[in-house]
């Protein structure tokens, strides 16, 4: 009997013939998951260079309301330093002419009265301009810091009162007040606090400004108990639906027009506080307005005082 003919050869030629095909199929099946890997590699390195693109456009948003609120703030200090500069020299012209008789030009005494009264008043006001300047520069270059990582204590109230500072003229047309009770430091890194205030603020604001026929309100408050400082920022905006307030700290989650957000604002916010073991509540109730809750926890030596 021949091999061919022989049933076991035929089991062995037929099994050899199946593992070949099952190995060809194995391979072809890793190949085709490699490359589909690949694939997978390349979208994910792609939908995160979206993401931190989307994110890098939300800094640059926020840094425009604050660049545009430092330039205000600025300004009306310097607006009238200038002015005074140009008052002082003229004084300068007027007493170096007085003094000097080789010229022989004639000063009206009173002129001269008037800048004895007047000199003074006018330094003191240039003084106070250029310290406001220095302060608010003062803040800026902390709140800004990027070479920081880590926290540092920070007076909340005196962020708060920074930020708002920094949205004065988105406030123009809010009733604001505010609340502080908390008197303990926080630890916070503070480019990152701001950039939480801010965002927040302005959430707040735009809610109010979607009720254009009532008067805008914004109340900030801030508490403290034995374990932590709370932060409240209420308004009597548009609120916000049940819905909206389960998915409202997704990332890329937005109400807004197509073009008018990114979606990525409360989720940075969301990141940051988690970073800093930080929570945050809403409560909201669609045409009444938003409380805003952040609870920031104290170091056991802050709550033990």
């Amino acid at each position: 009997m021949t091999d061919k003919d022989n049933p076991f050869f035929i089991a062995y030629q037929r099994e050899k013939r199946a593992r070949v095909e099952v190995e060809i199929l194995l391979e072809d099946s890793t190949r085709q998951l490699y490359e589909k890997n690949m694939q997978l590699q390349a979208q994910i390195l792609q939908i995160q260079h979206q993401q931190q693109s989307l994110i890098h456009q939300e800094k640059l948003a926020t840094l425009g309301i604050i660049a545009a609120g430092v330039a205000h703030e600025i300004n009306n200090p310097l607006a009238y330093i200038i002015s005074n500069i140009e008052t002082l020299t003229n004084y300068s012209r007027t007493m170096l002419t007085a003094v000097d008789h080789e010229q022989g030009v004639p000063v009206d005494s009173r002129e001269l009265d008037y800048i004895k009264t007047d000199l003074m008043p006018l330094i003191d006001d240039t003084t106070e301009g250029l310290n406001r300047i220095t302060d608010i520069t003062k803040k800026l270059l902390f709140f800004a810091r990027t070479d920081v990582t880590g926290s540092s204590e920070i007076c909340l109230q005196d962020a708060v009162e920074f930020s708002l500072k920094l949205l004065k003229t988105r406030l123009k047309l809010v009733q604001l007040s505010t609340s502080f009770m908390a008197s303990s430091a926080i630890q916070f890194n503070a480019s990152e606090l701001n950039q939480v205030l801010v965002n927040l603020m302005v959430n707040a604001i735009q809610a109010c400004e979607e009720m254009p026929t009532r008067k805008a309100i914004i109340h900030i408050s801030t508490e403290q108990t034995e374990a932590e400082v709370i932060l409240r920022i209420a308004d009597n905006g548009c609120g916000i639906s049940e819905d909206t307030r389960a998915k409202m700290f997704d990332a890329f989650y937005t109400t807004k027009p197509v073009g008018t957000g990114t979606g990525v604002g409360l989720s940075i916010v969301l990141q940051i506080l988690q970073q800093h073991q930080c929570t945050i509540d809403v409560q909201s109730q669609l045409q009444e307005g938003s409380i805003i809750s952040i609870h920031f926890p104290l170091p056991p030596c802050s709550a033990e005082e």
